[in-house]
């Protein structure tokens, strides 16, 4: 979630012309998502699960009463997330989805907490529980998995560099999740098209600036143009061929609530508008995205034009720890959202997990935006920064859950904050059409 934490700070950004070293070793594609004998056309009903934003970090990471150390819960006031339970959290979906017996998964980056190779390698090895059920898995890099300089391993009241992966390992960690099968792969990034089955393809788009990297992981994102080359070029030739794509890529392709681009940079894609648009144009009905941490839907259009959909899935370590469960028949596509209520892991104080959830990320949050408003770029007493904190705090967590209603006094205490302040308070809290949670969809 890196995300309030670019809220109200100063960010430089720096784009440099993209290195593709890493991804032309890989650019053959290959012929099929399977043995032409195994390839199935695609059934009456589909069922698609998404989870995204697992920020899994190895047990292994965390040692010597590191979950209550110093380095630990100061990363934490930072970026809250429930990171000290992500293995349990995501063994927990697994676990319910082996019952549900998806036809397919999509998982939309940020596999990991910050691209620790030993992470990367558990979640593989997770993973592979639902391959053995006859589940398709696929997969693709968020800002948080690749070439990340921030990625420690926890000991006691210290933390210490620990080996990450490279652009060129992911494929080969993930080689049975979308990679070593691909119809085609993108010879400028690790973007790829699978066809799971005939008639279907599933476009995973990597949209992630982890080759900038120096010393810290940057958290923007952008489709270079040889990589937008490549996808309206496949995005035509399936609307010739009459194949059902669907998207997948780890930054929003939209807005999710009014003016984010500008209230809370990075989490959308550079230049988002003209990439929205284009591939809306080239036929694309639907991207499933992830990175806010918020359970959202908007889209781009009209039924009178065409319409994209961006379908946002919240992350497993952010409360309410949200996953999608979808079904597609025919053209028409429905929406439920599903969340993990409980783990295989007693909570501190006997609470529930859904208690601790909640408590953890208010507690955290509230001291997150006493932090910012009494710093220099505010300069706000203590006194004030803790009266204002719980308002953004409730605004954010509604916007995370999805279909947020708004307070009666919004515009009360929109007034009263000022412009720069109570305009990021009333967009956090627009919500976007369609509604976020449940919802059908005719891809016609």
């Amino acid at each position: 979630m890196k995300t309030i934490r670019f809220l109200f700070s100063l960010m430089l950004i720096c784009f440099v012309t993209s290195c593709t070293k890493d991804f032309l070793q890989d650019e053959t594609p290959l012929t099929s998502d399977n043995t032409n004998d195994e390839l199935k056309c695609k059934p009456q009903q589909l069922k698609i699960a998404v989870i995204s934003d697992i920020h899994f970090m190895a047990p292994s990471l965390l040692r010597n009463g590191a979950a209550n150390g110093e380095a630990f819960q100061t990363y934490l006031n930072y970026d809250p997330k429930l990171i000290e339970f992500s293995d349990p959290i995501f063994r927990k979906v697994i676990s319910q989805l082996k019952r549900d017996r998806p036809d397919i998964v999509l998982i939309p980056g940020d596999l990991t907490k910050d691209g620790e190779k030993v992470s990367h390698e558990s979640v593989a090895r997770i993973l592979q529980q639902l391959l053995e059920c006859g589940t398709k898995v696929y997969v693709i890099p968020g800002n948080h998995d690749i070439n990340n300089p921030e990625a420690v391993a926890y000991n006691g009241d210290i933390s210490h560099p620990t080996p990450i992966i490279q652009a060129r390992d992911f494929p080969k960690i993930y080689a049975q999740f979308g990679y070593r099968n691909a119809l085609s792969r993108d010879a400028n990034s690790l973007s790829y098209i699978s066809q799971p089955y005939h008639g279907l393809w599933i476009l995973a788009i990597d949209d992630c600036e982890y080759y900038d990297n120096t010393n810290i992981a940057l958290v923007p994102g952008k489709i270079k143009p040889e990589t937008m080359a490549w996808i309206l070029g496949k995005l035509r030739e399936a609307s010739q061929k009459n194949i059902t794509v669907l998207g997948m890529m780890h930054h929003g392709i939209m807005e999710h609530f009014t003016g984010q681009e500008k209230v809370d940079p990075g989490y959308i894609t550079d230049d988002w508008q003209s990439q929205a648009e284009k591939l809306m144009n080239a036929g694309l009905k639907v991207m499933f995205t992830g990175h806010y941490h918020a359970n959202d839907i908007t889209m781009l259009g009209s039924e009178e034009t065409n319409i994209l959909y961006d379908i946002e899935t919240g992350s497993l370590v952010t409360p309410p720890s949200p996953y999608r469960m979808i079904t597609l028949s025919g053209k028409a596509m429905d929406i439920t959202t599903n969340k993990v209520t409980s783990i295989n892991r007693p909570m501190p104080g006997g609470m529930s997990f859904t208690d601790y959830s909640k408590a953890f990320l208010t507690a955290h949050m509230d001291g997150y935006f006493k932090y910012v408003f009494t710093s220099p770029a505010y300069g706000l007493d203590e006194a004030t920064a803790a009266y204002l904190a719980p308002y953004f705090r409730d605004g954010w967590m509604a916007h995370y859950a999805g279909d947020e209603i708004p307070p009666a006094d919004l515009m009360e205490i929109y007034l009263s904050l000022g412009e720069e302040l109570g305009g990021a308070y009333y967009s956090i809290w627009t919500d976007l059409a369609p509604a976020d949670n449940q919802l059908h969809i005719d891809l016609n």
